[in-house]
């Protein structure tokens, strides 16, 4: 077996209606004033309530709520959030919704805790210190930015997405609360769980997998996936499906913070930077066409997830065969959950060659390209667009 280090930094609580432990978590972690990040649905909704109620009840000074967060956020948000919660003297973070609202509760901490400009602290293992108590709950299975190193915002002057990673950016406490998913729609409860599934597939065979505790985390987590995300869209009633989407997702937010992701995720990130797709849909139209790439490299570890899931028709084939069947499991995913498959579905109308060239490098320097199992060059960028277009 080969020597491996495992971080998993962040304690993690489930169970329905967990998000009133959100202020027990608060008081032990020292905080007394929250800055509490949420978007504007939520707060309408009247989803905040019983987390502002946990809060209350532990006799804590009052919240405040930011909840001026996108859905692709920005720097400019960040600035906003981290001056609004200077002024009010918070000395802890509450992060409660997607990806999004969690990144950007991550950067907001990194401001207020190590000061500076932001963009200091871009890039992998910058961040050299313990930052501000976060604790988080989230409303989406996919992204797992509950348990994750890393935190990406968008720079609209430079038109990319930064990505901050670190250990340290880990929260302090994940509440995963399966009854706050109830609500989401179909297609979100989709889009969110491919990027939970392309995490788990690309966590198994990066470059830097070499532990046998990832390789578990992927397994189970794309298995309860597979099962259970059809279930979940079909009807978002299902409590079981959703407890077991939404702690896949933190299984293989786990993973790839301990392994790495690749170039889907690399191409998905420079996509959605140039036109502000969701990023689950992006990964979800690159998923084939990326395992397609690596088949050369990885077809046993593909293989052996083929397996792992018991796909029919599986028993008996060899290595290569049997990716390529999981590779076709992928795509009929793809199609029972109604999701993009293509780069125009996703309202992109056209790209040029220039637009390819552009994207082209902005994924060849995203930090997930270097732990892809496979090198590959612009010109095989290129040829991947093309092909997913």
């Amino acid at each position: 077996m080969n020597p491996f280090v495992f971080q998993s930094p962040t304690r993690v609580m489930f169970g329905e209606y967990t998000t009133a432990a959100c202020g027990d978590f608060v008081l032990e972690l020292g905080g007394q004033r929250a800055l509490v990040v949420a978007d504007a649905f939520l707060v309408q909704s009247g989803v905040l309530g019983p987390l502002l109620e946990s809060l209350s009840s532990q006799g804590l000074l009052p919240p405040v709520v930011f909840s001026d967060v996108p859905p692709d956020s920005d720097i400019a948000c960040v600035d906003r959030g981290a001056a609004i919660a200077r002024e009010a003297g918070c000395d802890c973070i509450v992060a409660i919704g997607g990806g999004s609202v969690i990144d950007t509760a991550k950067v907001i901490g990194i401001c207020l805790t190590l000061g500076g400009e932001l963009l200091d602290y871009q890039g992998l293992n910058v961040i050299d210190k313990k930052l501000m108590p976060l604790v988080v709950v989230p409303t989406t299975a996919g992204t797992g930015s509950e348990v994750s190193f890393v935190a990406m915002i968008k720079d609209h002057k430079e038109g990319k997405k930064l990505m901050f990673g670190s250990s340290w950016l880990a929260p302090d406490v994940a509440i995963l609360d399966p009854s706050l998913l109830l609500s989401l729609p179909p297609k979100l409860t989709a889009a969110t769980g491919l990027d939970a599934i392309t995490h788990g597939i690309e966590a198994f065979v990066a470059a830097n997998t070499n532990s046998v505790a990832t390789d578990a985390l992927c397994l189970e987590a794309l298995r309860l996936l597979f099962d259970n995300l059809p279930r979940a869209f079909k009807n978002g009633d299902d409590m079981e499906a959703r407890s077991a989407t939404l702690v896949a997702s933190t299984m293989a937010g786990i993973a790839f913070s301990n392994s790495g992701v690749g170039v889907i995720h690399a191409l998905a990130h420079s996509v959605g930077a140039m036109f502000s797709t969701h990023h689950g849909m992006t990964n979800g139209v690159f998923l084939p066409y990326g395992m397609e790439f690596n088949l050369p490299q990885v077809a046993p570890q593909y293989a052996r997830i083929a397996r792992y899931l018991e796909l029919e028709g599986v028993a008996g084939l060899d290595h290569t065969a049997a990716a390529e069947l999981l590779i076709k499991a992928v795509r009929q995913l793809l199609k029972t959950l109604s999701l993009p498959v293509r780069l125009r579905d996703l309202g992109i109308e056209s790209l040029s060659e220039d637009d390819y060239d552009e994207l082209a490098c902005l994924a060849a320097s995203d930090p997930a390209i270097m732990f892809n199992p496979r090198d590959c060059n612009n010109d095989d960028l290129i040829d991947l667009m093309k092909r997913a277009y």
